[in-house]
């Protein structure tokens, strides 16, 4: 069970190094040292584009009132750090990232499945059940529902469900089924980039399930609150409450043989 944890500890380490913001401020400090521009660069590589309306939200009030704003987002144009389309009035991105970082990124962003038992959730503050990675029970509450009475129990019976991934659906084509269609009236180009994004989510989810039949094919999700107090499985390549495929490749671990 100690070389368990101590493997659990490793992966939250990894997801800890890679938090997308962070990598991605890294990743792109070298272009500047204004903070303004850098949060610039790092919003427009995760919306890819964006129309001034857009970005003026996205940085107001934080970085100033909106006209303030505005003429921030000029310059960091004039210091071509993005690209503005005078036509369709959009600023685009022009600087990406290595693709080992891109593929990183896409594994460990995202917290992992626990592959041992979570700890015990004790406080509205600390309510993960990770060792290492710590966050609120309640989704995007901020700091409002800290005091609130939260039933923290049924987080623990949620997050204490062995589970496991059912091989052979796994090993499945009905991957393919989590592959988009084309839609009446889409464009081809939006058309392909639906099928490559889910592609791309399809192959990193593949990994990650090879990862946890490597480990055991024993693991733990976690769980969580939103603020109308519905309960979300914490989790992006493996999750009850994801796609069909996604729903599909699990089990529960500790089974029982039923008689007709």
């Amino acid at each position: 069970m100690t070389s368990m944890i101590d493997t659990q500890k490793n992966l939250e380490e990894i997801y800890s190094r890679n938090q997308l913001l962070d990598v991605l401020r890294e990743q792109f400090s070298p272009l500047t040292e204004d903070p303004f521009q850098l949060d610039v660069i790092v919003q427009i590589y995760l919306h890819k584009q964006a129309d001034v309306p857009t970005m003026v939200g996205i940085f107001s009030p934080k970085w100033g009132e909106p006209q303030e704003i505005a003429e921030m987002l000029i310059e960091a144009v004039e210091a071509d750090l993005l690209d503005f389309d005078t036509e369709t009035k959009r600023f685009t991105l022009k600087y990406g990232i290595s693709a080992d970082v891109e593929d990183l990124l896409a594994r460990y962003q995202f917290p992992l499945p626990m592959i041992v038992r979570p700890l015990k959730v004790v406080n509205n503050k600390m309510g993960s059940g990770y060792f290492e990675t710590k966050g609120r029970i309640v989704l995007n509450g901020s700091n409002v529902f800290d005091e609130e009475d939260v039933c923290l129990d049924h987080i623990n019976r949620c997050n204490a469900v062995a589970l496991s991934l059912n091989i052979n659906v796994v090993a499945s084509a009905e991957g393919n089924m989590i592959i988009p269609k084309r839609k009446i009236g889409e464009g081809f180009e939006d058309f392909q980039k639906r099928q490559k994004q889910a592609q791309v989510f399809y192959d990193h989810s593949f990994d990650v399930m090879e990862g946890m039949l490597t480990l055991g094919n024993e693991f733990y999700l976690t769980h969580k609150y939103d603020r109308r107090g519905r309960t979300y499985a914490v989790g992006y390549h493996v999750n009850s409450q994801g796609t069909d495929y996604n729903k599909a490749v699990l089990e529960l671990h500790n089974k029982e043989l039923i008689n007709g």
